[in-house]
């Protein structure tokens, strides 16, 4: 996976810019769009800070899973490379954008999962919140939310992906989240309140969400990159999967 995972991470390590109200710079919208053209994925629903990507659009009364990755950065310019067990590189948020299309690319997600490309992440959150506007236009009904990001959190104890910001889940779906990462052999790590990202958002709209991180070494909004662990890859996008088919 390493090797593929890595051409699929370098081509959307490229620049994405927002005002706050549409994308300036869309380098990572045109690559995610060129990557997922001959994929079952197509474009359901579009606004200036969101687009909402599913293998058809939702019904009226369908239950969904969203999966909300962020593409806007803050990086005057973007990279990424290989330094042998890690890869460096600006990954703030392009390595969820990388996993999340691994996913769709290789088929492990349910099939009433929609992913939403969102803008305004470092600021606002006005794209978490148009695609909340999009969801409730189709009339379909959001079960939950999965939001994707990095994080400083477990890169010392070596955990290869982390769970923050958990919120309305009721216990026997948090016994189940539990239960359905087993397979990741407990290389993770949880912080229920961590730094605010799109899980807030939701939450405040009473959608049970969380957000899955990956762990990296160093300041994550820094020209500079960061390091993130190859391994941190496989059991990412396995978690990822796992995760949307429990909270689906």
């Amino acid at each position: 996976m390493s090797s593929g995972f890595f051409e699929l991470l370098s081509a959307v390590t490229v620049d994405c810019k927002d005002n706050g109200v549409e994308f300036v710079v869309s380098d990572r919208l045109k690559a995610i769009e060129r990557l997922l053209k001959d994929t079952q994925y197509s474009l359901v629903a579009s606004s200036p800070l969101a687009l909402l990507f599913a293998k058809r659009r939702p019904q009226k009364n369908e239950k969904v899973v969203l999966i909300s990755s962020h593409v806007d950065c803050v990086y005057s310019s973007c990279f990424c490379r290989d330094e042998g067990d890690c890869w460096q590189g600006t990954f703030d948020n392009s390595f969820g954008n990388a996993a999340v299309l691994w996913c769709m690319i290789n088929g492990t997600l349910p099939e009433n999962a929609v992913v939403a490309f969102t803008g305004d992440e470092e600021k606002n959150s006005h794209g978490a919140l148009q695609a909340l506007q999009l969801l409730g236009e189709m009339e379909c009904l959001l079960a939950s939310a999965i939001v994707q990001d990095v994080t400083n959190v477990g890169w010392e104890s070596g955990a290869l992906f982390t769970i923050e910001n958990d919120s309305g889940f009721d216990l026997l779906t948090a016994y189940n989240i539990v239960s359905s990462l087993e397979p990741c052999g407990g290389k993770f790590a949880f912080k229920h309140d961590a730094e605010p990202d799109e899980s807030w958002d939701y939450a405040e709209y009473g959608i049970p969400s969380l957000t899955l991180c990956a762990p990296v070494n160093g300041n994550m909004h820094s020209d500079a990159g960061v390091l993130l662990r190859k391994d941190s890859a496989e059991a990412y996008c396995m978690a990822l999967a796992l995760l949307a088919e429990v909270l689906c």
